[in-house]
C-alpha cells in the first residue's frame, strides 16, 4: 500500500485540481508535503494557505509573489480574504503550479453554501494549469456531496513508531547541544528509554508528542519520566468524546472466581495475537439501545460504523454476560493491569451529538486513535446485563472472543472474594463474618466498605445491604434460565449450568468460629 505522501506526489504528477486530507495536525501536513516537493521546488511553487484568522498569504517567497499578481488581476483587497469565498474567488486567477491550503473548510461550508460552488468552481481551471487546492479537514469529516465526486480524499495518518523514535532522539540532542548543565541529555536517550518513551506517545500527532517529550524532560538529570508521558496521553486521548483511560491499577491478584474467563485471558494475553489494548465497552445492550427506531437515525449509524470497523480491523471481541455486580467490568480491568495493557473505556453516548454527522465523525476519529494506539491488536471486552434488543450482526462479533456468563458466586467464591475485601479496607480479619445468601461480587465490596466509612462491623454492614438477586429475583432467574447451555461458563470450564438456588451446594458452618475469616 502506498504511502500518504507517495499518494499525495501521485496525484500531483497527474494535475489532480481537488484535494481533500483529513489531518490530526495540518501544519505537519504541510510541512511534510512541503519536505516532499524537494528543497528546489519547495522555494519555486507558489505555496499559499487560508485561515479564518488571516485570510490568504504566501508561505514562501513565491507564494507571496503569486497572491499579489492574484490580487491585482482579481481587482480583490487581500485584507478581505478572511471571507472563504472572497479568497477562493481570488485564488481562481492563479497562474500555475500553485499549491493552496485551506484550514478548516468544514466549519465553513455548511454555514455558507457558497464556499461549495466557489471550491468547485476552481475544478477546470486547476486541471489546466496544474494548480491544486488542499482541504485540510479533520478526522472523520465528510466532504459536502457535490465535492464527493470531484475531490482526492486522502489521509495523513497519525506518526509511525520510527517518526516519534526521531521526535525522542532529537529532543534528548536538542538539549544536549543546549547550555553545558545539560550535557547528561547527550547519552540519555538509550535504546530502552526510546522504545518505552515511543510506547507512551503512539496514536498522538508529532506536535503534541514532541512537547509532550519536551515537558518530561528533565534536561539537567537527562531523564525522561515515561509515566508523565501516559499521563499526557491519557489527557489528549481522553479529550476524544466517547473515549476515556481507565486509570485504576487493579491486576488478577485483585479478583477471585471467574476462573475461566481468568484462564482465557492469560492465555489470549499470551498467544500470538496478544493484544496492546483492552477496550471496555460497558452495558453494550444499552449504548445500541434504540437502534432501528431512532427517528434521526443516529444509532444506527454508529452501530454500522462500529460493525464495519470491529470487521475491517479484525479486532477480537468478546462479551461479558450476566448477573448485575458479578465482576464482569472489574475482570476487564484486572487482566489489563495484570499484562501492562491500557484499559479504555468506550462509550457511544459520549459520541453522539445532535447533529447525526457529527456524532460519525467523532466516532471515526475515536476508532483513529484506537488504532494508531493500539498498532491494531484490540480485544474489545463489551459488558451486558442482558442482550435484549442486540442485533444478531452484533452479537455474532463475540465469536471468536466468547460469550462468558457470569452469575453470582458461589460460597466458596464469595469467601475469597471477602478476605480481599478486608485486606482492601484494612478490617478486622479475625471478626465473624455476615451472612452473604444471594450476594454478587458488588454486595461484598458494599459491605466491606460500608464497614470502612462507618467503622461498624460487616455483621452490622450487611444489615444495610439489599442484593439485587433478591430485590429482582423473578427478572434475575429469568437471565439465569436464558443463559443456561448457551454461553461460557465465566467461572466454570465450558458451558454455564443454571442450577437454581434450592439444590445448589452450599458450604456447611458449624459453630459460630468457623464463621470467622482465618
Amino acid at each position: 500500500m502506498k504511502s500518504f505522501l507517495e499518494l499525495f506526489t501521485a496525484a500531483r504528477e497527474v494535475s489532480t485540481p481537488l484535494v481533500a486530507i483529513r489531518t490530526f495536525d495540518p501544519s505537519s501536513t504541510i510541512q511534510s508535503i512541503t519536505a516532499s516537493l524537494g528543497t528546489k521546488l519547495a522555494e519555486l511553487i507558489p505555496l499559499v494557505s487560508w485561515d479564518s484568522i488571516h485570510g490568504l498569504k504566501g508561505l514562501n517567497d513565491s507564494g507571496v509573489t503569486a497572491l499579489n499578481t492574484m490580487a491585482t488581476d482579481s481587482e480583490m483587497v487581500l485584507g478581505s480574504s478572511v471571507d472563504l469565498p472572497i479568497a477562493l474567488g481570488i485564488l481562481e486567477f492563479a497562474g500555475e503550479d500553485v499549491i493552496a491550503f485551506i484550514h478548516n473548510p468544514h466549519l465553513v461550508w455548511d454555514a455558507d453554501k457558497k464556499v461549495i460552488q466557489a471550491t468547485w468552481n476552481l475544478r477546470n481551471d486547476y486541471k489546466a494549469n496544474g494548480n491544486m487546492l488542499i482541504s485540510l479537514i479533520g478526522i472523520g469529516v465528510e466532504l459536502p456531496a457535490e465535492l464527493q465526486q470531484d475531490t482526492l480524499i486522502l489521509e495523513d495518518p497519525l506518526p509511525t513508531r520510527e517518526e516519534l523514535a526521531k521526535v525522542v532522539t532529537d529532543t534528548f540532542g536538542n538539549a544536549a547541544a543546549g547550555k553545558k548543565e545539560y550535557a547528561a541529555c547527550k547519552n540519555g536517550a538509550t535504546p530502552k528509554v526510546v522504545k518505552d518513551a515511543v510506547d507512551a506517545l503512539i496514536g498522538l500527532p508529532l506536535f503534541p508528542a514532541d512537547q509532550a517529550t519536551a515537558m518530561s524532560l528533565d534536561k539537567v538529570k537527562g531523564y525522561l519520566s515515561i509515566e508523565d508521558l501516559w499521563t499526557r496521553k491519557r489527557d489528549i486521548v481522553s479529550a476524544n468524546p466517547g473515549i476515556t483511560y481507565h486509570a485504576g491499577k487493579e491486576t488478577l491478584k485483585d479478583m477471585y472466581g471467574v476462573d475461566s474467563v481468568r484462564q482465557f485471558g492469560i492465555k489470549f494475553m499470551n498467544g500470538k495475537f496478544s493484544p496492546t489494548l483492552i477496550l471496555r465497552q460497558d452495558e453494550i445492550e444499552k449504548q445500541f439501545a434504540g437502534n432501528g427506531t431512532d427517528s434521526s437515525g443516529t444509532k444506527g449509524n454508529l452501530l454500522g460504523e462500529w460493525l464495519t470497523w470491529v470487521n475491517d480491523r479484525r479486532i477480537i471481541c468478546s462479551l461479558f454476560l450476566g448477573v448485575p455486580g458479578s465482576s464482569k467490568s472489574h475482570a476487564a480491568y484486572c487482566l489489563g493491569g495484570e499484562y501492562g495493557r491500557p484499559v479504555i473505556n468506550y462509550s457511544i453516548p459520549g459520541m453522539e451529538h445532535e447533529h447525526v454527522g457529527v456524532s460519525a465523525k467523532h466516532q471515526r476519529t475515536a476508532h483513529k486513535v484506537l488504532d494508531a494506539i493500539s498498532d491494531g491488536r484490540i480485544w474489545l471486552i463489551a459488558t451486558a446485563n442482558s442482550l435484549n434488543g442486540l442485533p444478531p450482526e452484533l452479537i455474532s462479533r463475540f465469536q471468536v472472543g466468547g460469550i462468558f456468563f457470569f452469575d453470582a458466586p458461589d460460597d466458596e467464591e464469595k469467601l475469597g472474594i471477602l478476605k480481599l475485601k478486608i485486606a482492601q479496607y484494612k478490617l478486622d480479619n479475625s471478626q465473624e463474618l455476615p451472612d452473604m445468601t444471594n450476594w454478587t461480587g458488588r454486595d461484598i465490596d458494599n459491605c466491606a466498605r460500608k464497614s470502612d466509612a462507618l467503622g461498624i462491623s460487616l455483621v452490622e454492614a450487611s444489615e444495610y445491604i439489599v442484593p439485587l438477586l433478591t430485590s429482582h429475583k423473578e427478572q434475575m432467574q429469568t437471565l439465569r434460565e436464558n443463559a443456561n447451555d448457551r454461553y461460557l461458563s465465566a467461572s466454570k470450564p465450558g458451558v454455564y449450568k443454571y442450577t437454581p438456588a434450592a439444590v445448589r451446594p452450599t458450604v456447611k458452618i458449624v459453630d459460630p468460629s468457623a464463621r470467622k475469616m482465618r
